[in-house]
């Protein structure tokens, strides 16, 4: 397994310089591109351009793209944009989410899902790149009805086997599954091992009544609030997970995305990186 970071901590003002610099934090040669927000100050061919100029490889092209509700169009004309893209820098995961409805229909969503989806994985495996689907949980609160299938293993799990193909998979966020009430490692990681295709780095814990530790980030799913955290101080078995990963084959990469305040992101991804190798040290496959 490698580590990348996440274009995602960062503005549409912002470049790819920031990111630039929170990957030598973690001594890593690998980012996940976020599009179309880390192109929009400079132009694709610029950013790409630094990028490849700083020695960096794309982990991932991950886009605010939906195919399920009523960003179903735009969804899957920014997936054919991206997958494009992906395949142009040699990057072979794209990245993207559910999305929602007003009213909780398991199944009825899944197969809407696996029909827009369709043409998408057309054009996926022509290019060689696969589309992986991150689990959610109501982060923004556009999601009242908790309608995203991706936030219930076994939901997610069914849209998996319908799609069955090799050019769909699960972006596994740890964190993601404890603040929709999964526990990540015991109800989510066993039943979707198959299907993990990519995974995001980052802790988090439930929330106390005061504020959030200063520079980190406070979310509510339902009612319930939850603060992110150093990697390694919030309630996510890191070790149990990598092993999970490690035992399953898995050898992608391990994104991190600390969600924290930009004053410390340096200082926390450097640790968060180290933590993680550390990690993986331990679970480091043998070899004869």
């Amino acid at each position: 397994m490698s580590i990348a970071v996440s274009g995602t901590e960062f503005t549409d003002a912002d470049g790819v310089d920031d990111l630039i610099e929170m990957a030598g934090s973690a001594q890593c040669d690998a980012v996940e591109f976020w599009y179309p927000k880390n192109a929009a100050r400079d132009g694709v061919d610029t950013a790409l351009r630094e990028l490849d100029r700083a020695g960096l490889r794309t982990a991932c092209v991950s886009t605010p793209s939906t195919l399920y509700g009523a960003g179903r169009v735009e969804g899957v004309a920014l997936l054919h944009e991206a997958i494009t893209l992906a395949a142009r820098t040699g990057c072979d995961r794209v990245n993207t989410y559910f999305g929602h409805a007003p009213v909780v229909d398991d199944h009825h969503a899944v197969a809407a899902y696996a029909d827009a989806l369709a043409p998408v994985l057309d054009h996926a495996a022509a290019e060689e790149v696969v589309v992986v689907l991150e689990n959610e949980f109501d982060a923004f609160g556009w999601d009242p009805a908790g309608s995203d299938v991706s936030r219930r293993p076994e939901a997610l799990a069914a849209l998996l086997e319908r799609v069955d193909s090799p050019w769909f998979g699960l972006n596994f966020d740890a964190a993601n599954f404890l603040c929709a009430s999964v526990s990540p490692d015991r109800d989510a990681l066993p039943l979707l091992l198959p299907w993990v295709r990519y995974a995001h780095v980052k802790d988090v814990r439930r929330a106390p009544a005061d504020t959030p530790a200063d520079g980190w980030t406070r979310y509510t799913d339902h009612g319930r609030a939850y603060d992110t955290a150093p990697l390694g101080a919030g309630e996510l078995n890191w070790p149990a997970i990598v092993e999970s990963l490690a035992t399953a084959g898995y050898d992608g990469y391990l994104t991190l995305e600390p969600h924290c305040a930009r004053s410390i992101l340096l200082a926390e991804t450097s640790a968060a990186a180290g933590y993680l190798r550390n990690v993986l040290k331990v679970h480091a496959p043998s070899h004869a």
